[in-house]
């Protein structure tokens, strides 16, 4: 108790946090969820555990910002973590999500290769935008958080597939691939702006 009035105080906080852990979390939730995906075509009731899977995700994912923020403990560390932990796990399931392991209906392939590409230009992006002005300013934008929101209603919306319309599942992932691309756009244009 008394060392950790004495790190408060001094500003200095654990690397891992429990916010950070819950971020963590997320990330080693991917394997049991690319498991019960790859069982679905096989054994049907394994579909419903995916959900619940993706939503304790999502649960985590709104939880480890609030104890973040009521904790007092954002940290560099959990700026990162946050985004890459979503993006593993939406990226690995689209992928799957559009492979011959998932049953119809599935991902069109062109889907997941616009939000990969769209992450990787991302990524590379902000590398070099490091090492041209060796520094960054990672804010997300709500633009990002949108595209992000969508990206986790297309993937339930076809892990739920059988029991959605085709053409609200079309819908869905238009309006999906509509904001992942305008809002790589704008992260972009951000970064450019910073050089």
């Amino acid at each position: 108790m008394h060392e950790k009035s004495a790190n408060s105080s001094h500003g200095i906080l654990p690397i891992f946090t429990l916010s950070n852990k819950i971020s963590l979390s997320r990330i080693l939730f991917i394997p049991p969820l690319v498991f019960c995906i790859m069982q679905v075509q096989h054994h049907n009731h394994y579909r419903y555990i995916c959900l619940f899977i993706m939503l304790i995700i999502g649960l985590s994912d709104l939880l480890d910002g609030y104890v973040a923020r009521k904790r007092n403990e954002i940290t560099k560390l959990g700026k990162y973590l946050d985004p890459i932990a979503d993006k593993l796990v939406l990226v690995i399931s689209c992928i799957i999500l559009s492979s011959d392991l998932w049953p119809e209906p599935r991902f069109p392939n062109w889907i997941p290769a616009i939000i990969v590409c769209r992450d990787l230009i991302l990524i590379f992006g902000t590398v070099a935008l490091i090492l041209v002005t060796g520094k960054l300013y990672c804010q997300p934008t709500l633009l990002g958080k949108a595209a992000t929101c969508f990206q986790i209603i297309a993937v339930i919306s076809v892990l739920i597939g059988n029991l959605v319309p085709l053409p609200a599942l079309i819908t869905i992932w238009w309006t999906t691939v509509v904001f992942t691309f305008a809002s790589g756009l704008w992260y972009m244009y951000r970064g450019v702006k910073q050089l």
